[in-house]
């Protein structure tokens, strides 16, 4: 079992433990607001990577009613089913799914982190092919100064996450174009926090 294996192996068997964490931090009610106000669409198609407990999700599904949500974790998937069941939710891993074409907005708070630079390059490849012309992506990702592994053993299990630069992200995310990019302080943690949208 590789590391990225072990990481998604720790999700799925600790899922009750992680949805617990997740409720426990408010939604993103305001990265969400912005996000839709750049697209400006009536009930845009909108791609949740990560869904994680749901928290999210039910903010999302007050702007739209074309959702989808995917996470690794079968138990997380159906935390986020019981709380929004109107919304659409899939057990799947985002480096082999196969992305619905059209979409208008993608999420993916937190969730790129367990990936190295080879998997998030053939990931950003999957957004820009599966979003509509002027459609964005929305993410948040660990930083520092320049790239690094980290791999920990806490509470929730072995998981490793990835540390990137924006400057790093933005040469993986060939093609987009930069609408935001900021740092934010979370707790203990420097995030990047980044939109990025396809060029008309």
């Amino acid at each position: 079992m590789n590391t990225y294996q072990q990481t998604i192996h720790t999700y799925q068997q600790n899922a009750a433990l992680f949805a617990s964490k997740f409720d426990a931090i408010l939604p993103r009610v305001e990265h969400i607001a912005e996000t839709f106000q750049q697209v400006r669409k009536k009930n845009p198609f909108v791609l949740e990577v990560g869904c994680g407990s749901g928290k999210d999700a039910q903010e999302i599904l007050k702007r739209t009613h074309n959702y989808l949500g995917i996470d690794v974790s079968a138990g997380l998937v159906a935390s986020a089913q019981k709380k929004s069941p109107q919304g659409a939710f899939q057990t799947a891993d985002i480096t082999t799914f196969s992305i619905p074409h059209q979409v208008d907005i993608i999420f993916a708070f937190a969730s790129l982190i367990h990936l190295d630079k080879q998997q998030l390059r053939s990931v950003f490849q999957k957004f820009f092919a599966a979003l509509h012309p002027l459609g964005v992506v929305r993410f948040s990702m660990k930083h520092d100064q320049q790239y690094k592994a980290f791999t920990n053993q806490d509470e929730f299990g072995t998981r490793t996450h990835y540390y990137y630069s924006p400057t790093e992200v933005l040469a993986l995310a060939s093609g987009f174009t930069m609408i935001k990019n900021e740092l934010e302080q979370f707790r203990d943690q420097t995030w990047i926090e980044m939109l990025l949208q396809k060029p008309a």
